[in-house]
């Protein structure tokens, strides 16, 4: 049986999301979304997630800005992957200073995705079988 995990999607993309929740439940994720600044913080004043994603490309907000309010004011040590349209070596110095763990250039494939978890967080946990007890 497989330990399910949570993250937080932090895309304004209805398609991209979708693919995005659907491969990680795939891989054993329960997923949160948001399309915002404010609604991804929403969500992570209600709980923390295993891994946080988030595209840079925010409406108002940005994606670093979000990043740098998860690991500033929230204060969470929890794995981030932006997600950006561009992917120079600006943009993933900004995605690092921000406070990003990893930074994924779009368009992406779903198997990118899922390599890019595992590399962060590494597989789910799985629990043993239960077999019979032996007493002594």
């Amino acid at each position: 049986m497989t330990t399910r995990r949570l993250t937080l999607v932090v895309e304004d993309d209805p398609s991209l999301f979708r693919a995005m929740a659907s491969e990680l439940r795939r891989m054993g994720f329960d997923v949160l979304g948001a399309a915002t600044y404010d609604a991804a913080l929403d969500h992570l004043e209600a709980r923390v997630p295993h891994l946080i994603c988030v595209d840079v490309g925010l409406p108002i907000q940005s994606g670093y800005e979000l990043c740098e309010h998860i690991r500033g004011p929230l204060g969470l040590d929890v794995p981030i992957l932006v997600t950006a349209d561009s992917g120079g070596v600006d943009d993933m110095a900004n995605a690092e200073a921000a406070g990003a763990s990893a930074f994924l250039k779009k368009p992406f494939t779903m198997r990118q995705l899922a390599s890019y978890v595992l590399l962060l967080i590494g597989p789910a946990p799985r629990e043993l079988p239960r077999g019979p007890r032996i007493s002594p």
